[in-house]
């Protein structure tokens, strides 16, 4: 993986000024590195996406510190969760909607309504379908599952908010830009829109 994203790197050096300063100034992509979250299970990806929506790092942050200590372990497992009450969610910092959302991700997962280990095969689209079919889950969370969980590196989360930003403080586009104008500028970074994102959550960081 190392040397696919040296790859993306040379890529968008080439191919946008921006991005080759951002390179330089943050240094090599560690998306993939041996402590981050794509070494995680799938189920604990999920879980950290949906405690992570509409929330600051340093909140969700706090969130996840409490329910990993609260259900004893290192990751989120569907079996632990679904096991704690609703108080003892309430107690990690978790909105009423939240935990609706987290149980039913917990109750698809151990049902094998929704088997994480086949999505690693199925396109990114089909990916994001089948996630969305569950509540709480929107295009968003299904863009953190497939950059963090299936490593796919031609993602662009444009539901991200600091990720909007960091297009605005970088780039000619507009606070109201249209999805098809945010696209049509990241086109040069294909096929590593993944590497692109990192780099531009690292500006605004």
């Amino acid at each position: 993986m190392k040397q696919l994203v040296k790859k993306a790197e040379r890529h968008l050096i080439k191919t946008d000024s921006v991005l080759a300063g951002l390179i330089e100034q943050h240094g090599p992509c560690t998306l993939f590195d041996g402590n981050a979250l794509i070494h995680k299970p799938g189920f604990h990806v999920l879980a950290w996406a949906i405690i992570n929506q509409q929330l600051s790092v340093a909140s969700a942050k706090s969130i996840e510190t409490k329910l990993l200590k609260q259900h004893r372990a290192q990751e989120f497992t569907a079996r632990r969760i679904a096991a704690l009450s609703d108080a003892q969610l309430a107690a990690c910092g978790l909105s009423r909607q939240k935990i609706r959302y987290l149980r039913a991700l917990c109750d698809a997962v151990n049902t094998r309504t929704l088997q994480l280990d086949d999505l690693a095969a199925d396109s990114s689209e089909r990916v994001t379908e089948v996630l969305t079919a569950l509540p709480g889950i929107g295009p968003w969370t299904a863009d953190m599952y497939l950059m963090f969980s299936l490593a796919r590196l031609d993602i662009l989360p444009l539901g991200d908010l600091a990720l909007r930003k960091a297009f605005s403080q970088h780039y000619p586009i507009a606070d109201n830009a249209t999805p098809a104008e945010y696209h049509r500028l990241a086109q040069g970074w294909r096929p590593y829109r993944t590497i692109a994102s990192w780099y531009l959550w690292a500006s605004v960081d």
